[in-house]
């Protein structure tokens, strides 16, 4: 029998593979990490409480506003991720710099193969490659995928749209006409240190990508001016928002937003996987110390990347989203503005993909429970029917 060269082969030198694979090497595993080395030119925003192992890695802390009726302080500290600090501190698996063409699945382990036809085998595969992935088959459901799309510039100062802090959606209608008057957006300002901000358009959720025009558009209609010439960077975001999690008996197991940690809410999913890795790590190391199938040490993986608990969350997660996606720009606001009045440990864990499903129910009962009486025939009138496996 073929023995194989690695215990994993993590698939992605994102931050979700990169985490995996340090995850991997604290436990003791041989581990290798395969990805084409690009800069990470993306922002990771975080709540600070949730990833206080990671602190070190922010670049910026700060208090953030919620604007839906009503400007409003939220109770957490916010932050934004400095992505090579993050990076110097997830690289502690060795790497591989190519890009993955094919796995080959054995009785014995896998194969992976590479552009620069370097084969790599090892008993356990982990796709952690993005929204889209490279080794995985998932049922989509293209009918009820949405996207979450941004387009963001990063300026020398903050510009003048109100209050002095950063603000994680301000719900205002971009192009001051009335309000509902268009499908929904909201922008995102946030500090990135060293004096520089990132002001974003964004549409959180639709079933077609808005175009990145319209967001220049309603972005420079809230800022006056396109001053898209004047920044740093531009930043343009176009995520994918499947229902749903990969099926459990395929061969490569998915992880982040390849597994669908892409929170249906938020479009986050970098949080979601600096906390799952150490978890899905020591699954990984004790099913490779108890059995030599490298299936079944497979499914040991898939079953910590998505334990019991969290697929009935992520039920509701789909759920919440579906009944979003219904709503024009003033019911959005006034959900919005609902949620965030809520106690900080009532909405909070709504935003992370690892809540209890208790904690998530209890979110939306609370939403329901205060939102005015036109919200509340909404949210009992529009909504899909809940998914069977949440009941």
């Amino acid at each position: 029998m073929t023995l194989p060269a690695h215990d994993v082969v993590v698939l992605g030198d994102g931050p979700a593979g990169r985490a995996l694979g340090a995850a991997c090497r604290d436990r003791g595993l041989d581990a290798v990490v395969v990805g084409p080395d690009h800069a990470w030119t993306s922002t990771f925003g975080a709540w600070v409480d949730e990833v206080p192992d990671h602190r070190g890695a922010f670049v910026a802390e700060t208090a953030i506003d919620v604007v839906a009726g009503e400007r409003r302080r939220l109770g957490r500290t916010y932050a934004v991720f400095h992505n090579q600090c993050l990076r110097a501190s997830l690289d502690r698996a060795p790497r591989v710099v190519d890009t993955v063409v094919a796995v080959q699945h054995h009785t014995w382990g896998a194969v992976v193969r590479t552009a620069g036809g370097t084969p790599l085998t090892a008993a356990v595969v982990v796709d952690a490659a993005g929204a889209g992935g490279v080794a995985l088959d998932r049922d989509v459901h293209p009918e009820r995928t949405s996207f979450q799309t941004a387009y963001g510039l990063v300026l020398s100062e903050r510009p003048d749209v109100g209050g002095d802090a950063a603000v994680l959606m301000d719900w205002r209608p971009a192009r001051g006409g009335a309000a509902g008057a268009e499908e929904p957006t909201f922008l995102y300002v946030l500090p990135l240190g060293g004096g520089r901000w990132l002001v974003e358009e964004t549409s959180l959720a639709r079933r077609r990508p808005m175009a990145v025009d319209e967001l220049r558009a309603r972005l420079a209609a809230r800022l006056g001016a396109d001053l898209t010439d004047r920044a740093a960077h531009v930043e343009v975001v176009s995520i994918p928002m499947r229902p749903g999690v990969p099926g459990r008996l395929q061969p490569t197991v998915g992880f982040g937003a390849a597994a669908g940690y892409v929170h249906p809410a938020t479009g986050y999913s970098v949080t979601a996987s600096l906390r799952a890795a150490p978890r899905v790590a020591a699954a990984i190391a004790s099913a490779r110390s108890s059995t030599a199938d490298p299936a079944r040490a497979a499914r040991a993986a898939w079953d910590a990347v998505w334990p019991r608990p969290q697929r009935r969350t992520r039920a509701l997660h789909d759920y919440g989203l579906d009944v979003l996606l219904g709503f024009g720009a003033d019911d959005v606001a006034a959900f919005f503005g609902t949620f965030f009045s809520l106690p900080d440990d009532v909405w909070s864990p709504y935003l992370r993909v690892d809540a209890a499903p208790g904690e998530v129910a209890r979110a939306m009962s609370a939403v329901f429970s205060r939102a005015p009486w036109g919200l509340r025939r909404r949210l009992a009138t529009g909504r899909p029917p809940l998914p069977r496996r949440s009941r």
